[in-house]
Formats: C-alpha cells, structure tokens, sequence
C-alpha cells in the first residue's frame, strides 16, 4: 500500500522534501549576501512553492489523466503542512521564524494550485487530442 501511494505521489513527495529543505535551512545559505532585497519576497516563494506543491498533489491525485477527477480532500496535506512547516521554523531554528502572513501565502498558494492544476490538464488534453500528422 505504502509502495503504491509513493508511486503514485512521488513527485509531489519530492516537492515536500524540497519545502521542508527550503523551509528549514539558514536563509543565509538560500541567498548569500543582500542578492534578493526585494520586499516580501519571502512571502511569494511561500506562495510559488506551495501552489506548485498543492498543483502537483492534485494532477498526481487523477495520475495525470484528463479523464480521472482531482481528489480535492488531498489538499489538506499542503494546508497542513504549511502549518507544521511554521512550527518547525519556530522550534528548530535559530535563524527562521514563523508568521502569520507565511501561512497567509502558502494558504493562498494553495488555492492558487487548483487553478494551475486545471490549467496544466487543459493543455494535456488539448495536446493529447491533438492529431499528429506521420505522412512523412
């Protein structure tokens, strides 16, 4: 059962290692130096992540077939996961911190992902519909 689940979800299993790597590292390491010194640009990589993250649950949900319905239950585990990921910050590190607004956006992210995730099964659909020309 185990084996079948990771084979189903191992790409939105890769996206929360890489999360939870991201979520827990210095940020001094992530961005070296004052590089990136636009404002809340935090908050739009909580965004990115988790509506990449929550997109990719929900195509891996219907195993990327445009006939299959999304499982929108599956959802919780971004949703939840962004809260541990914010407790984490606060008990495990020294140099993260958890906040409101990082669960703001990686709430809102996964909203955003719904609607990524439509669109992505859109474009495969038009493109496996498509009919292929082989008179070559």
């Amino acid at each position: 059962m185990l084996y079948l689940f990771i084979k189903q979800y191992y790409k939105s299993i890769l996206v929360g290692l890489l999360i939870v790597w991201l979520s827990l590292s210095g940020s001094k390491t992530l961005v070296p130096g004052r590089m990136l010194s636009i404002p809340y640009i935090d908050k739009m990589g909580h965004f990115a992540m988790y509506g990449f993250f929550s997109a990719m649950l929900l195509l891996d949900s219907c195993r990327w077939q445009t006939k299959l319905r999304f499982n929108y239950t599956i959802l919780l585990i971004p949703v939840f996961f962004g809260a541990v990921m914010e407790i984490m910050q606060m008990t495990l590190t020294t140099s993260r911190r958890a906040e409101l607004a990082d669960l703001v956006a990686n709430v809102s992210g996964v909203a955003t992902g719904i609607l990524l995730a439509h669109i992505v099964k859109m474009f495969i659909e038009r493109l496996r519909s498509r009919p292929t020309d082989r008179s070559v």
